[in-house]
């Protein structure tokens, strides 16, 4: 079930971030700018505080479930997450969901629960390793192409810079998985 809630999430914000790409695109910030615009209004700052909270509710739980493994990796998921919200979370449900292969307990502890084994360190298999470090590529193609594209222009330099690079260091920490 929670893998298939996570779908419905993931592919809900892929539509959504979609529809962005073909009608804003990420020249003003990827959506930072949006995100501060009506902080004067208070239903927009109830609205944006509730969605930072909760986001910050879910990286709690995603902290304590990599705890041990390799920091990067951590921060990697933590920043990507910060910055795309909860398309991350859903992602990071459905690494969950297939290393607990149905346990409860390790869906939600990990590697700390009592039940974990070794299910829970396994790599990706090999085509969805080869398929992340392309996309390494790819993510830092985009990311040069807009940077040029902006002319180093500050606010959606930064967009560029702190949106993407978590993405290429997290696909990189996916395909070339730590030496046992």
């Amino acid at each position: 079930m929670i893998s298939f809630i996570a779908s419905v999430v993931l592919l809900v914000q892929l539509a959504n971030l979609a529809n962005v790409l073909l009608h804003s695109g990420m020249g003003h910030g990827a959506g930072l700018d949006t995100f501060l615009a009506d902080m004067h209004d208070p239903w927009q700052n109830f609205i944006n505080s509730d969605l930072v909270m909760g986001l910050l509710f879910s990286l709690s739980w995603l902290i304590f479930r990599e705890r041990g493994k390799r920091r990067v990796q951590t921060i990697a998921w933590v920043w990507m997450a910060a910055w795309w919200g909860n398309i991350v979370i859903a992602i990071y449900a459905l690494k969950a969901a297939r290393e607990a292969q149905g346990a409860w307990p390790v869906f939600f502890m990990g590697s700390h629960s009592p039940n974990a084994s070794a299910r829970t360190n396994r790599p990706a298999p090999l085509p969805l390793r080869l398929l992340c470090l392309g996309g390494v590529a790819v993510t830092l193609i985009y990311i040069a192409h807009g940077l040029l594209a902006c002319a180093f222009a500050t606010v959606p330099a930064t967009g560029y810079l702190a949106g993407f690079l978590p993405i290429a260091l997290s696909l990189a920490l996916l395909g070339l998985p730590a030496q046992r």
